[in-house]
């Protein structure tokens, strides 16, 4: 969870500051992220160290993945189409600075499957695993 998701939506939303409105949570990424960090991230942390498989995964780790990618990611691309259309040169600036950071968290080995950049090598693996264990369980 740190690593993967916290870290770096931490950098990627200090860099998105520029480019948000005021009052704080007068945008919708900043309802995501509190979400993602304390919400569902708290739910995952607190699932493991309680030994609570289904509260780290479906209701931690998934939903963290599950918005991390499909309302986060999204909303921090607004924001830089915002800041790269504005006439303001600091919001064109900082929608440089976070369009960088994005894409090279979304190039990182933890989520480069989401650009379909995934290893080879680990694509055959997860493949294999998807047949056995459709082999194993579909009788």
């Amino acid at each position: 969870y740190h690593e993967k998701f916290a870290k770096p939506g931490l950098a990627l939303m200090e860099l998105a500051e520029p480019l948000k409105g005021q009052p704080k949570f007068s945008e919708k990424i900043d309802f995501t992220w509190f979400e993602l960090w304390h919400h569902e991230g708290r739910r995952a942390r607190h699932g493991a160290s309680m030994m609570g498989p289904d509260i780290t995964h479906w209701h931690g780790t998934y939903e963290i993945a599950r918005n991390f990618y499909t309302e986060f990611v999204p909303e921090l691309r607004e924001l830089i189409h915002r800041g790269e259309t504005s006439a303001d040169a600091s919001k064109k600036s900082a929608a440089e600075k976070l369009k960088a950071k994005l894409d090279e968290v979304l190039n990182s080995k933890n989520h480069q499957w989401f650009l379909n950049k995934m290893d080879p090598a680990e694509k055959a693996r997860r493949a294999k695993r998807q047949a056995d264990f459709k082999a194993r369980y579909s009788k």
